[in-house]
């Protein structure tokens, strides 16, 4: 009886250690998967700020490899340190993005790409944080302009997703923006946690707006919810995005007190979703249709002279060639649509104050993919957008989603990229918002 006694007890010992080790081996599994999916997406990162130079480099006609480079220290001098905005206003106001290059979805950097870094599959989407309104706009001093742009957001929350499943009404709308401008203003009174931002820890002084370090702070406000801040298809199959894929808060705000400038934001009227543009002005005053040839605009292909030197194609993540389509090299080149021509001069003024033709600031999203299915079940070729997203969607993935959001600065002695924030990773894949969704 006492050897079966010891006999249990050995058995109940190996058992245990079956068990720690086979976790144990789980977990250093794991650990190394995404140990090597971080290190991935490291290098999409790199990968992608030199593309994004490369373009002001194209741009400018600079064949020089010197006078650019990455430049990780200079967030804390840059303006950015409380969120993004406020001191850098009136360096951006009334210019074209900082660069002097117009950006459009043309350019290489805004063609969404699959590559392979190692043994590991990495989809890189960049987005240029330019073509969202900025949300600081609404804590200006000018109280006749903060009203305005406080309408302005609240537009764009109303429109972001018209049609869907997941629409924000408008009345849902002005609560969040209500819920927005009090989190900003009255912090003092807030019983949410506060970040200690001051050296002497000292809180700031009452009547001081209170700058968000991220937009996604405001999750915990009413009436703000979770899956406001998620991309993902609604039970009819729509596309539905995060608010902040239309608001920023990483771009520099124009007011009335910076040179130059006449109040409101800019946006990059190459790259702006349906519903900033439409949002920057009431229907009543601008008419709606401005915006519609906008977006036929940019999707029109473009007709290359025969003397004109070939441009190199371009390819997407289905290996399709990219079409050349038109975009706006200037803001002079809206007298080619019907609607602008039709307006008259003063009132041309306004819409151009809220337009520019280039882009300072970027999101970068890699997304690294590792399939958990059998090897027979897996797919390896997609034969458009729509069969890719519903894929990478299903329960058979490892999803490694990272975001980093750079500042491209022209400096003296060329183009720099400041890291704004480093590294995020977010727990949804980002959907592409697409001009046209009815024709993906």
């Amino acid at each position: 009886m006492l050897s079966f006694l010891v006999l249990i007890v050995i058995l109940m010992i190996c058992y245990q250690i079956t068990r720690t080790t086979g976790t144990d081996r789980i977990e250093a599994q794991r650990t190394q998967t995404l140990t090597g999916m971080d290190y991935a997406i490291s290098s999409a990162f790199l990968q992608v700020t030199e593309d994004l130079l490369a373009d002001v480099e194209a741009e400018a006609g600079d064949e020089a490899a010197g006078g650019v480079g990455v430049d990780p220290t200079a967030a804390a001098g840059a303006g950015f340190g409380d969120g993004g905005g406020g001191d850098g206003a009136e360096e951006g106001a009334g210019s074209s993005a900082g660069t002097g290059a117009s950006d459009s979805q043309m350019d290489p950097w805004a063609t969404p790409q699959v590559t392979m870094i190692g043994e590991q599959e990495v989809r890189i989407l960049v987005v240029d944080e330019d073509r969202k309104f900025n949300v600081l706009n609404m804590l200006v001093e000018d109280e006749e302009e903060a009203e305005e742009n406080r309408e302005i957001v609240a537009r764009i929350l109303d429109n972001c997703r018209e049609g869907t499943l997941a629409d924000i009404n408008r009345g849902d709308a002005d609560m969040m923006v209500r819920a927005m401008y009090e989190h900003f203003t009255r912090r003092s009174d807030s019983l949410l946690p506060k970040p200690t931002l001051l050296s002497d820890g000292d809180d700031p002084e009452p009547d001081q707006p209170s700058m968000p370090l991220s937009l996604r702070e405001v999750v915990v406000l009413e009436p703000f919810q979770e899956q406001h801040f998620l991309d993902f298809f609604d039970a009819d199959g729509e596309r539905v995005h995060s608010i902040d894929q239309f608001l920023t808060i990483w771009t520099s705000p124009a007011t009335f007190t910076a040179p130059d400038a006449v109040g409101g934001y800019e946006v990059n009227v190459n790259t702006a979703p349906l519903a900033v543009l439409v949002a920057l002005f009431d229907s009543r005053s601008v008419d709606s249709r401005l915006w519609d040839e906008v977006l036929a605009y940019r999707n029109e292909a473009e007709e290359l002279d025969q003397d004109e030197e070939e441009i190199e194609p371009t390819f997407d993540e289905f290996g399709n060639e990219v079409v050349q389509k038109k975009y706006f090299d200037t803001l002079d080149e809206l007298s080619e649509l019907r609607t602008w021509d039709a307006l008259e001069a003063e009132d041309q003024q306004p819409i151009q104050q809220r337009l520019i033709t280039s882009s300072r600031v970027f999101s970068i999203y890699a997304v690294a993919r590792m399939s958990t299915a059998a090897q027979e079940n897996q797919v390896l070729e997609f034969i458009d957008r729509a069969e890719r997203e519903e894929y990478e969607r299903n329960s058979t993935h490892l999803l490694r989603v990272v975001r980093q959001v750079v500042w491209r600065q022209q400096a003296d002695d060329g183009a720099v990229i400041v890291p704004l924030v480093h590294w995020e990773v977010l727990g949804h894949a980002p959907l592409d918002i697409l001009d046209f969704p009815d024709d993906s």
